[in-house]
């Protein structure tokens, strides 16, 4: 017994029981090559799309930074006019601008609130002669020293 190499269970499959295991077979090489490949294929697969959607996320949170920051600057101006506003872009290819409007709002028992602003901030990801991931937000604002 002991000139009897140990085999695992089925490891002889498909051979003569008096022969020795000698090694694999060149077909049992070409599964287990095929199987890791379409492992490998699946697995670069999956991790591109990782990576395609922490970048989507990434530009998505910088867009927004940007267009809060607008938003916040533009409405602690002291004094609100009517117009637009335009921001450079950023380093990271950001593009922003800002409306600034007077509206009339009114309270229930129908007065005036005076003094009123809407600011319309957007932020926008250049990307060449589109806009990608374009984003709006707005808000009112009370500008006491304003016209």
């Amino acid at each position: 017994m002991d000139d009897m190499k140990t085999r695992l269970p089925f490891s002889n499959f498909g051979r003569d029981a008096a022969r020795p295991y000698r090694g694999f077979a060149l077909l049992e090489i070409l599964m287990a090559m095929a199987l890791f490949s379409m492992v490998a294929v699946g697995m670069t697969k999956a991790l591109d799309q990782i990576a395609r959607t922490t970048k989507s996320s990434r530009q998505e949170a910088q867009v927004l930074r940007v267009l809060e920051s607008v938003l916040a600057e533009v409405s602690h101006q002291p004094e609100l006019k009517p117009g637009s506003v335009s921001f450079p872009k950023t380093g990271d290819g950001i593009d922003a601008s800002a409306s600034i409007e007077k509206v009339r709002l009114f309270t229930q028992e129908k007065t005036e609130l005076d003094k009123m602003f809407r600011i319309r901030a957007e932020a926008w990801l250049a990307d060449g002669t589109k806009h990608s991931l374009k984003r709006q937000m707005e808000t009112y604002v009370y500008s006491p020293a304003s016209p």
